[in-house]
């Protein structure tokens, strides 16, 4: 017999499918007795916006606008927009959530490559819309290389064929649309995981741009297949280049986009400052020299009359700009089925927060009413949220890439901007060593700390503080923990100890140097790291930690528990728990004095007193993030649904 919150979503996705919106209502609100487990519903319905290009049409010399969506709660889908008409159709792929790859083949069909997802089956897979076709939806061609979870990009060679890039292990594939056959041409960096770009170039070789730890551009040779990477050194040994990208000039010519360091002052060999600066560069008979007059990229989103779709959003919107410089605002319409909640947040007005990823949009529950609303995306990143922190009834969230800070009061209307009267009101990046924000805290003075992964290809994250009063970074220690991330905080008042937890993975496109994770003191007043401990030797993240009293709990990605004692400086106790792997930011003290907490599908109590842990449900499937806390009962996501454990009557 089913459980009442499987019932509930299997009558829920039969609803959808049907287009019954009242008996969505009815399943939505019905009685879980048997469960404590109660689905809230889908905060953000709308999709991640992948790519747009305009291909052909159903008819002869017809056009089409295509909108590659994403989306967690179903599978990935295209929208296409009739330019002359604006008639609106949705197609859907039967695999995977999301699709980079994205390109017009040489048989006017539209072909996209899929990234990991949460199926085995949706992972860095061909699929194919035939616009003289458009009953068939979207088709599965299959999979080109099973080492591989991305296909990042596509281009057809001189010879017919699609090749395309991928991770994790930076190769090449091939698919011949005239032949149905597909080829793993192999590993084309053997240190780096990223091959991210590609075009073809005048000369009928393959470029790949590769990175993300030490950039690369490699030309393959489809009819010999030798490969050699051809980036000038100069633009390689330098830490700050990471990746080079490769693209197509109107003339035909391959360009790269690189970094280089520019001398401000004084012998580069003698301690003189410099700074990375962005160059273009070109091929020319195989060799790499400096771009003078770059040519502009080749469009995919130009329409035969020369009008150019410009400024599509995920909210239906997008723009068609004429030769001229005319602007025609245009909309369309789709049917989402829900994106992945990311992270979920206690916040001001005693309601419930969250984020959602690609797309990247913030919501929010009143457990009060059960009104639900998503009022749009906080920041200027289209990732996702990692980290948000109630200060006297604003919120701040920070979010992928960049580490970008935002302040939301979510008593006054929604406005976004720069601008001091803005609401949210962005500030921008946080700087070096923040990528990934995974933890905010207030330390002295509310001070707000915030810790982080690293940027892609580097080891070592940041420790920044944020002064809310003049808003704005007053401090930054990078790297706060050598060759570390920083994600989890807490603060001790007493001591003005801001106490972490760091995990031993860095940016994208690396593998971790350090063998084991630490916990480590960081003194507010001397602002300077004075402890720094590996409680379980091994164990890869302290992924979340609480302060109870006088000590601070931690919890490993092992299923580790250890207690630290903040006067005595002793750990009184260390043990696994047998609970899984313990959810990021998921540990919290409630009001009965005891800790609660999420693993992969277990919710559980834990004793600070006798240590003790006892698993209170367990969930049917695997929760996505959590972690919000009230009198109602403890807040999680899963997929794209909102879900609460109700507290025991």
């Amino acid at each position: 017999m089913l459980s009442g919150v499987v019932w509930k979503r299997a009558v829920i996705l039969w609803c959808l499918a049907l287009g019954s919106t009242s008996m969505c209502a009815i399943a939505q609100a019905a009685s879980t007795a048997d469960s404590p487990f109660e689905v809230l519903g889908t905060p953000v319905t709308k999709a991640g916006l992948m790519g747009t290009l305009v291909g052909p049409g159903p008819e002869d010399g017809s056009e089409r606008i295509y909108f590659n969506f994403r989306q967690e709660a179903g599978k990935l889908f295209l929208v296409a927009v009739d330019p002359a008409t604006d008639k609106v159709e949705q197609f859907q792929s039967p695999v995977g959530t999301g699709a980079w790859g994205f390109i017009v083949g040489p048989d006017q069909k539209i072909y996209l490559g899929t990234h990991e997802g949460p199926d085995a089956e949706d992972s860095g897979r061909i699929l194919v819309f035939d616009p003289k076709h458009p009953e068939k939806q979207i088709q599965v061609v299959g999979r080109p290389s099973e080492s591989e979870s991305y296909l990042w990009m596509y281009t057809t060679g001189d010879d017919g064929i699609i090749y395309g890039c991928t991770y994790p292990n930076a190769k090449l594939i091939s698919f011949d649309p005239a032949t149905g056959a597909m080829a793993d041409l192999g590993v084309m960096d053997e240190t780096q995981k990223y091959s991210r770009s590609i075009c073809t170039g005048p000369d009928g070789k393959i470029y790949l741009g590769i990175g993300f730890g030490r950039a690369n551009v490699i030309a393959f040779d489809p009819k010999t297949g030798e490969r050699a990477a051809i980036l000038p050194e100069a633009y390689r040994s330098d830490p700050a280049q990471t990746v080079a990208t490769v693209w197509k000039g109107v003339d035909g010519n391959v360009y790269i986009t690189a970094t280089a360091m520019e001398v401000l002052n004084g012998d580069p060999e003698n301690g003189a400052l410099t700074r990375p600066q962005t160059v273009t560069l070109i091929v020319r008979d195989g060799k790499v020299e400096e771009a003078v007059n770059p040519a502009g990229q080749v469009s995919t989103t130009t329409l035969k009359d020369g009008r150019r779709v410009a400024n599509a959003t995920l909210n239906g919107t997008y723009d068609l700009v004429s030769p001229d410089g005319s602007v025609e605002q245009r909309r369309f319409t789709y049917t989402g089925a829900g994106s992945g909640i990311f992270m979920v947040e206690n916040g001001p007005l005693g309601h419930i927060y969250g984020g959602t990823w690609m797309p990247n949009e913030l919501f929010w529950y009143d457990p009060a009413t059960g009104a639900m609303e998503n009022p749009g995306n906080p920041t200027e990143t289209g990732g996702e949220i990692y980290s948000m922190l109630d200060h006297h009834g604003s919120l701040y969230v920070c979010a992928y890439p960049g580490a970008f800070l935002s302040k939301w009061d979510p008593s006054r209307p929604w406005q976004y901007g720069r601008e001091e009267n803005s609401n949210p009101r962005g500030f921008g990046n946080l700087g070096p060593g923040h990528l990934r924000p995974r933890a905010m805290v207030h330390g002295p003075n509310e001070m707000i700390y915030i810790g982080s992964f690293p940027e892609y290809g580097m080891h070592g994250g940041s420790l920044g503080v944020w002064d809310p009063a003049q808003d704005r970074l007053i401090e930054n220690y990078h790297p706060l923990i050598k060759n570390q991330s920083i994600v989890s905080l807490v603060y001790d008042a007493q001591t003005g100890t801001v106490f972490g937890g760091s995990s031993t993975q860095g940016g994208g496109g690396t593998d971790p140097i350090e063998p084991e994770s630490k916990f480590f003191a960081f003194d507010t007043k001397a602002k300077k790291v004075v402890m720094e401990e590996a409680p379980f030797p091994g164990a890869q993240a302290i992924r979340s930690m609480c302060i109870v009293g006088r000590k601070v709990f931690g919890v490993s990605n092992d299923d580790d528990l250890f207690v630290y004692d903040i006067d005595t400086k002793t750990y009184p106790h260390r043990e696994k728990m047998n609970v899984g792997a313990v959810q990021d930011c998921s540990l919290r003290l409630w009001t009965d004095g005891k800790l609660y907490g999420l693993s992969t599908r277990k919710v559980f109590q834990l004793d600070p007193e006798t240590y003790a842990v006892k698993v209170l449900a367990e969930y049917p499937e695997d929760i996505r993030c959590g972690f919000a806390m009230d009198e109602h009962g403890i807040y999680f996501g899963v997929r794209a649904e909102l879900v609460r454990y109700n507290w025991a009557k």
